[in-house]
């Protein structure tokens, strides 16, 4: 006796691995219009695949760190400055899905709604503010401000640290639970719901 092997039809899905082939799309497009040099170029491209391999490594995030290199390095330009907050925006966006879509399913368009909607929020909210302070700066803003490189990096880990402490509370450590300091029915190594990707 057999039974019949049964499928779910998802109108309006494409397969999970859109996700990654668009992510792949994404950075090699960023790194051949903003990054000018070879090495950062084929660095942004190498670290896309990894994480298209295996996304628990996180090297689509540095796939994404190549790229403001190019507008850094080079004539400042409003254009390619804000084709590069469109696309480190969708790289972001499609790593954070590439770690929650497997690479063999089936995806619902109509499920990204939120993350198309929370993306085109983001982007009509930060593409005015970056051409108003292109526009606002004075074309000497670079003389006598070496000194805050320093005190953003150390911000920049500091709000990293507190992120990554925060995340360790959400946890759930059985022996903070176990005292009094959290709900006794989390399990231990849940997890944080942060509602998906964003």
């Amino acid at each position: 006796m057999s039974r019949a092997i049964r499928q779910i039809r998802v109108p309006g899905a494409v397969p999970g691995v859109t996700v990654r082939l668009l992510l792949v799309g994404v950075v090699a497009v960023g790194a051949v219009t903003l990054v000018p040099f070879p090495l950062w170029q084929a660095i942004a491209v190498v670290a896309v695949v990894v994480a298209v391999v295996i996304p628990r490594t996180l090297a689509a995030w540095a796939a994404a760190a190549c790229l403001p290199f190019g507008v850094i390095l080079t004539e400042p330009s409003p254009g390619r400055t804000a084709l590069a907050l469109l696309l480190v925006h969708a790289i972001h966006v499609l790593a954070a899905l590439s770690l929650v879509v497997p690479l063999r399913s089936r995806l619902a368009v109509r499920v990204l709604r939120p993350t198309f909607l929370r993306f085109g929020i983001v982007q009509l909210l930060s593409q005015p503010l970056v051409f108003a302070m292109w526009l606002l700066a004075p074309s000497g803003v670079d003389r006598g401000t070496e000194w805050l490189a320093p005190v953003a990096a150390a911000a920049l880990v500091m709000g990293v640290l507190l992120a990554l402490r925060a995340a360790k509370r959400s946890d759930g450590d059985p022996a903070h639970a176990a005292s009094g300091g959290g709900e006794a029915g989390v399990d231990a190594g849940v997890g944080a719901d942060v509602r998906g990707p964003s």
